[in-house]
């Protein structure tokens, strides 16, 4: 019986993480409430409060999943480069193309803060700080004698760099790059930043 009842849970909880991420997806982070959620996925309200303390908690996973697919799409396009240059311009085209095709996902990220000083949860940190590894480890490779503050604090430039190219870009600032142009100049900003 208690087997039973802890797969109906995770059957639960599984549906309305999926119908979170749906909302998500079709309405970005305006879409993702409560009330929504609990009536895309077909169950009470009390229920997804009965899996999710609140809507913060509950768009944390929507991220985690939006993190996890990130990274799963970086693995991917630098499997087989050998180059941190090349790797490096890997994972900027491929956080670019996630961007492009995953917008509200993508905007989810960045958009949703938490109220006062609560904290991100650790294992959400951890997340981030795995993406920020892969450009991490292009960089150590190309820089082996940087300590581990100044490769942090690189590590951050570089993808406040790219970050910022893309937002741009991707909200139509008229400073931002036409969707021909942005791949070369990504190529040129990952090139400068890597010192070439």
């Amino acid at each position: 019986m208690a087997g039973v009842q802890k797969a109906k849970s995770e059957e639960t909880h599984r549906r309305i993480l999926e119908a979170a991420v749906a909302l998500m997806e079709e309405g970005g982070l305006n879409a993702v409430q409560i009330r929504a959620v609990a009536a895309k996925a077909g169950y009470s309200v009390g229920s997804v409060y009965k899996h999710y303390a609140d809507i913060d908690a509950l768009i944390i996973a929507v991220n985690a999943i939006t993190l996890s697919q990130i990274r799963d799409a970086m693995t991917a396009a630098t499997e087989g480069l050998t180059d941190p240059v090349a790797r490096l311009k890997a994972l900027a085209h491929t956080y670019l193309d996630f961007a492009r095709a995953n917008v509200n996902l993508w905007r989810g990220l960045f958009d949703h803060h938490l109220a006062g000083a609560r904290e991100i949860p650790e294992e959400h940190r951890q997340e981030n700080i795995a993406l920020l590894a892969f450009i991490g480890q292009e960089i150590k490779t190309l820089e082996p004698a940087m300590d581990d503050a100044a490769l942090a604090a690189r590590t951050r430039t570089c993808f406040a760099a790219v970050h910022g190219l893309v937002t741009i870009s991707l909200e139509d600032r008229f400073i931002g790059l036409s969707e021909d142009t942005l791949p070369v100049e990504m190529d040129f900003l990952v090139d400068r930043l890597a010192g070439r």
